[in-house]
């Protein structure tokens, strides 16, 4: 009797898996999926956005054409809102934002109209770890110069409390740098920009986009800039990184406090799900788990990887259920220790 339970539970889901893409291709079949990317044209989300789309079509049931939509605005709040509230809620409309967003719900942010636990998270594309870095010319050659010269170097930024603010006000705060961070820049792209014409002295994002996107500030004719630190405790081994510190390294290499430190975790732990691609609330848990699997062949396609290699971009490709642990665990923070980081986001 066993023996026929067992093999009819199996016979069950056998027929469960062809049913199950069976309904998710008949709902995409002719239809289209529009990816809402929350920042301008050229910047690192952007660019992956599409580095994936022209192959996402083939590894969705049914076949669905991609189109991708720039709305750009508060850090890519407005498009994390907008499909979050008011887009389609069947698997038609997705948002590619930061997942600094995440940082900003577990302070309290006003501009924040969603809740992170409740977005259907589908695939981050690295596993990074955010960096500092200068043009050549700012007067200092190092961080630990830096802190000692009390030098002020002027970063450009997306908005306050987000990624490319956290980590000059953190560093700041922790090891007495003198980072001046200007936001309103829409895009990477924008801020970059504004390094190599020399309007600021620098700029911080993850070093995944500065050994890639931004190599050519770095290397070559074009060189500009120099990276100061890193956030993490090991680095990668990498040319740029040479002499570079480890924030959380040089932390303990200082004496820094276990508050300091977890800090330090916080403000990075969001660089652990670079670049996320999320869906709306409601949408049926088939087509959720269909893009999920969809995402995570694209992003092995040997057109995507080969093309990723060209552009020294280092996919580190995570499923949507591993992102939502991560989004968790950073919304459960301790209230004591998000009351002190929300403090130092407003003060600086």
């Amino acid at each position: 009797m066993v023996k026929r339970v067992l093999v009819l539970t199996a016979g069950l889901l056998f027929l469960a898996g062809p049913a199950w893409a069976d309904a998710v291709a008949d709902f995409y079949k002719g239809k289209q999926i529009r990816i809402v990317v929350g920042y301008g044209p050229g910047g690192t989300t952007d660019l992956t956005t599409r580095l994936i789309a022209p192959v996402l079509h083939k590894y969705i049931p049914g076949s669905p054409r991609i189109v991708v939509q720039n709305k750009s605005g508060g850090g890519s709040a407005l498009a994390a809102n907008t499909v979050f509230n008011n887009e389609r809620r069947d698997g038609t409309v997705m948002a590619a934002i930061s997942s600094s967003l995440v940082m900003k719900q577990a302070r309290g942010v006003a501009g924040i109209k969603f809740d992170g636990r409740k977005f259907n998270w589908v695939a981050s594309a690295f596993r990074a770890n955010s960096a500092c870095a200068v043009r050549t010319d700012a007067g200092v050659k190092s961080f630990a110069d830096a802190v000692k010269t009390k030098k002020q170097l002027i970063v450009s930024s997306f908005d306050k409390g987000g990624l490319s603010h956290l980590e000059p006000i953190f560093f700041n705060a922790i090891f007495g740098s003198n980072f001046k961070a200007v936001t309103g820049f829409p895009s990477g792209g924008a801020q970059r920009l504004a390094v190599k014409n020399g309007e600021v002295n620098g700029f911080c994002t993850t070093f995944q986009t500065m050994a890639s996107t931004e190599i050519a500030m770095f290397e070559g004719e074009g060189k500009c800039c120099r990276v100061l630190i890193i956030a993490g405790e090991k680095k990668e081994n990498h040319p740029l990184l040479e002499g570079v510190p480890a924030a959380e390294a040089l932390a303990k290499e200082q004496g820094k406090s276990k508050e300091e430190l977890a800090m330090l975790r916080a403000m990075n732990a969001t660089n652990q799900i670079s670049i996320v691609h999320t869906l709306p609330p409601g949408v049926p848990k088939d087509r959720v788990e269909a893009l999920r699997d969809g995402f995570a062949k694209a992003y092995n396609d040997p057109q995507v990887q080969a093309l990723a290699k060209k552009q020294n971009r280092n996919l580190q490709p995570r499923r949507g259920d591993g992102v939502a642990k991560i989004v968790e665990d950073l919304l459960n923070t301790p209230k004591p220790l998000m009351d002190k980081i929300k403090a130092l986001i407003d003060k600086g």
